[in-house]
């Protein structure tokens, strides 16, 4: 015979602090898991996304970042060139040489960051996909104007329209913002190629090559791979999917918010798991007479075993909802850090997505289950004669 599920429910409610307790330790870990979580997914999102699957990056073999790499001047008139390289419907190359430098700036909340100042030519803006100028417009070729990313504009003091920035023993004039679909780029200062190269005495030295694949780019690539080994003057370059490039940005600083996360978690996870252990065995305690009195009238074991573990799994339920919509609260919450892989800043947004909220109330259900187990065999192992003895 079973016990109506309405038994476990009756139980909680008799014993509504503790089981609050518990349902709210549940919570944070579910709050804090999930939010570690959307940390993450948003970072690698912001990255990730930086780069096209149609472009193709070049940079010095071995180099992990632009910042890392050389390339020259003749380099990129190679490849310019090449029959694989898209233009722009009027015979120009939809193709960039692009310089990168760090420049330390203080943020609005306090400290310090390092941002990407990049320096590419007018075609980039066709290269690079989603840009878009959303307040004032982008600078002139030539000029000493600059314009931001609307994530150094959120962050960093000094950035905004009409400003100066003071780098090189230069003045860049800030004359728009931009927007990249959300990703890194948006947290980049970009300037003319050509003016960063003389002021920062780069010479013909770019850190990096990007074109836009006319056709297939697994054939590009492997085509390319063939002339890099032919070509004396190309054997110290390496060709990537811009995409997969930004990929493995990612994957380092997310990689470690991830296990750094799954470590916390773990501790808190303990703490809960134990506190919804005591409320069960408190539970079992205050009811021994009513358990004897259901072995007694026919009850099984099983039955009782089940009582328990429902109710745990109900006070685990409600914990992960309640996490659940907390954690809902951070999503899309504008936030920033340094990536690790260009040590610079990076702003993007929590990414709080329905995979992360079913992993969340899945460890919740788990620590119900793990917590109410130990009781629950307890209250089922009980003999009729020591539940209905009195104390």
């Amino acid at each position: 015979m079973s016990i109506p599920i309405v038994y476990s429910f009756r139980g909680i409610a008799v014993r509504k602090g503790a089981s609050a307790m518990a349902a709210f330790g549940i919570a944070l870990v579910v709050l804090v898991f999930a939010a570690l979580l959307g940390l993450a997914e948003g970072f690698r999102k912001a990255v990730a996304t930086s780069g096209s699957p149609d472009n193709v990056i070049i940079m010095r073999k071995g180099a992990d970042a632009e910042l890392q790499s050389q390339v020259t001047r003749e380099n990129g008139r190679i490849i310019s060139e090449l029959p694989f390289v898209a233009n722009d419907g009027r015979g120009r190359s939809l193709f960039a040489a692009e310089s990168v430098i760090i420049l330390n700036r203080r943020k609005h909340d306090g400290g310090s960051a390092n941002i990407v100042v990049r320096g590419a030519p007018e075609m980039a803006l066709k290269v690079h996909a989603g840009l878009r100028v959303v307040k004032g417009r982008w600078y002139a070729p030539g000029s000493d104007e600059a314009t931001i990313g609307v994530g150094l504009a959120r962050r960093l003091e000094g950035f905004t329209l009409g400003q100066n920035v003071d780098a090189g023993r230069h003045h860049w004039r800030i004359v728009g913002v931009f927007e990249a679909e959300g990703s890194s780029l948006e947290s980049e200062m970009w300037i003319d190629a050509e003016l960063l190269q003389g002021v920062f005495n780069r010479g013909n030295i770019f850190q990096s090559l990007l074109f836009r694949v006319n056709g297939n780019s697994d054939s590009a690539l492997k085509t390319l791979e063939t002339i890099f080994t032919a070509d004396p003057r190309l054997q110290n370059l390496q060709a990537k999917r811009e995409s997969e490039y930004y990929t493995q940005q990612a994957r380092l600083m997310s990689d470690l918010i991830e296990k750094l996360g799954s470590l916390l978690t773990a501790i808190m996870a303990i703490g809960a798991v134990v506190g919804a252990m005591n409320t069960m065995y408190a539970a079992v305690s205050q009811r021994k007479r009513e358990i004897g009195c259901l072995l007694a009238m026919g009850f099984t074991p099983a039955s009782i075993w089940l009582a328990f573990i429902v109710e745990s799994l109900f006070l685990s339920g409600v914990g992960a909802l309640a996490g659940c919509a907390m954690a809902l609260l951070l999503d899309g919450l504008k936030t920033g850090t340094t990536n690790w892989a260009t040590f610079s800043e990076t702003a993007f947004e929590f990414r709080v997505t329905p995979a992360i909220l079913l992993s969340a109330s899945a460890l919740a259900l788990s620590m119900g289950f793990i917590g109410g187990m130990a009781p629950a065999v307890r209250a089922a192992r009980m003999k009729v004669v020591d539940a209905l003895r009195r104390a």
